[in-house]
């Protein structure tokens, strides 16, 4: 009943992992016992050839999918098969040839399903916090100025930053959304991002608080890329946006942010970014879009200068490659959640596919510059949704359509069919059951709603736990069922960032602390042989 699809993807082959055969287009071949033999000697064949690599991380690349659970993962895998011709239920995407996974426990420390501030203040600070708080300790209450002096925790970037390397932080929602923010910010609201008099207000001013993009802004030293979206909250009320005439900025303090406390070039698309020097000292802050960046669909059919999560992702590592001591960057594809609270398939799987094919860039940039061994890569998602994907479909369903029509997938309630995709709460939950409002359902459309079990304006968060895909060195650590806030004390070790610079096997020339101890200890053994050889002479 649903229609064909009306979007492609390129497809690129990266052989990271020459794993059994995927990607077919039919399942004739796997009729034969002998096929699934093959297929799993091939799979442990390649499991007993692996070797850990304990080298030090000089650099780490934590791609963050938020809102992306298993069960995206899943959908994702087949729409991503199914746009380059497959069938899609044994494509592997490119987080999912990584060799080491585990699953991270995703709640706050207040509340049983997470949101993505508290959550990525666990993934990036290596705390886990109450919901709606920034870079805090769990000492933070959400709202409560006062509550958050005192309680500020350092992220993995500021770890980094202090070692010499190079950071920075790409993302498709605002760059002061809840996820970037946790790598730099420090409040105790996440949805303070600006000066606007109705989240953030001169109470909050005067009882020491700072607004998000404030802090971006003000940061010493600043972060050394910063690409997303967000210009809104950088400008006051009375500045037009440069690209849309008819947006204005949000802030009632009457501040431009950029032009008075930034420290480094701003550019707002893509030529500019394409015209940036390579390797360049200089800072770069680019903010594409007022708020959060388009959906990659929209900004795929469109002719405007916006670059998508893969081009960002391509530059930002060709930039920081240059660096002779590594860097520190964080990925996030942010739309993946907000399609799920619309409860909207298409974007968030079309979502997911574009940010599988930012880690498949990564890694052939990487492969290609020689330093893939020497990066540890990261994939996992800040929490789930309750996102589901079921029927009893035929091989090869159009994953956003509806069950194959065997008895099996026709409702023994209603006698209509069955939807592959559904959420457990959202706004359409009074989705219609009947043969009139199905036929005139297009399922594939960006503005299609999935059908939701309970009635809810915006569909939740899930509280399971999330996928945790790793590559590089020290990626073994990343198995298993653990904490979320350990993701960044692993990526850590793996660095030797943070506390775990002066781990065993990290080297001192990786760190200045050790080499000014170093120093300290030799002009103090030089200064007392000195004045020893002076006293014998004498």
């Amino acid at each position: 009943m649903s229609k064909s699809f009306d979007f492609e993807y390129t497809e690129v082959d990266t052989h990271f992992n020459k794993i059994v055969e995927s990607g077919r287009t039919d399942w004739s071949i796997e009729k034969n016992a002998s096929f699934w033999n093959e297929q799993a000697r091939l799979d442990i064949e390649q499991i007993l050839t692996r070797k850990e690599n304990r080298r030090v991380a000089k650099n780490v690349i934590l791609f963050l999918g938020d809102g992306m659970g298993i069960s995206t993962i899943t959908a994702g895998r087949i729409r991503k098969g199914q746009v380059n011709g497959q069938l899609g239920e044994d494509h592997n995407t490119e987080m999912e040839q990584f060799f080491n996974l585990g699953l991270a426990k995703t709640y706050n420390i207040d509340h049983q399903t997470p949101d993505s501030a508290a959550t990525a203040t666990a993934f990036l600070c290596g705390v886990k916090a109450q919901l709606g708080t920034v870079g805090l300790d769990g000492r933070g209450i959400r709202n409560n100025c006062p509550s958050s002096i005192g309680t500020h925790v350092d992220s993995i970037l500021d770890w980094a930053q202090k070692l010499g390397k190079k950071v920075g932080i790409i993302t498709t929602a605002r760059i002061t959304h809840a996820t970037p923010a946790a790598a730099y910010a420090h409040v105790p609201e996440r949805n303070w991002e600006s000066f606007d008099g109705r989240n953030f207000n001169a109470t909050h001013a005067t009882e020491g608080c700072t607004d998000i993009a404030h802090q971006l802004a003000a940061r010493t030293p600043p972060i050394d890329l910063l690409l997303g979206g967000g210009r809104q909250f950088f400008y006051p009320t009375t500045t037009f946006d440069i690209e849309y005439p008819s947006k204005r900025g949000s802030r009632i303090d009457n501040r431009s942010l950029i032009e008075e406390l930034w420290k480094g070039k701003y550019i707002w698309n893509m030529t500019e970014m394409n015209k940036f020097e390579l390797g360049s000292s200089q800072p770069l802050l680019g903010l594409f879009e007022p708020s959060h960046m388009r959906y990659e669909l929209n900004r795929s059919q469109s002719n405007d200068d916006e670059p998508s999560l893969s081009r960002m992702t391509e530059f930002a590592i060709e930039h920081f490659l240059k660096s002779e001591k590594g860097f520190m960057l964080l990925i996030e594809g942010g739309r993946i959640d907000h399609a799920h609270h619309d409860t909207q398939p298409r974007n968030a799987l079309d979502e997911f596919v574009e940010f599988d094919n930012a880690v498949g860039q990564a890694k052939r940039t990487l492969q290609a510059k020689g330093a893939l061994d020497d990066t540890l890569i990261v994939v996992t998602a800040d929490h789930s949704h309750v996102f589901t994907m079921g029927a009893y479909s035929s091989r090869g369903s159009n994953i956003l359509g509806f069950g194959s029509l065997e008895s099996m997938n026709i409702s023994n309630i209603d006698q209509l069919p069955v939807n592959i995709i559904a959420y457990g709460n959202g706004p359409n939950f009074n989705s219609p059951r009947n043969a009139t409002y199905f036929n005139s359902l297009n399922t594939n459309s960006t503005d299609y709603r999935a059908p939701a079990a309970l009635p809810l304006s915006v569909e939740t968060h899930g509280g399971e736990d999330v996928a945790v895909y790793a590559h590089g060195p020290w990626s073994h650590l990343f198995i298993g069922t653990y904490e979320q806030h350990t993701i960044a004390h692993k990526m850590a070790y793996a660095a030797c960032l943070g506390a775990y610079e002066t781990r065993d096997g990290c080297s001192k020339a990786s760190s200045p602390r050790l080499i000014s101890k170093s120093l300290l200890v030799f002009f103090f053994l030089f200064s007392f042989f000195d004045a020893f050889l002076h006293t014998t002479n004498k």
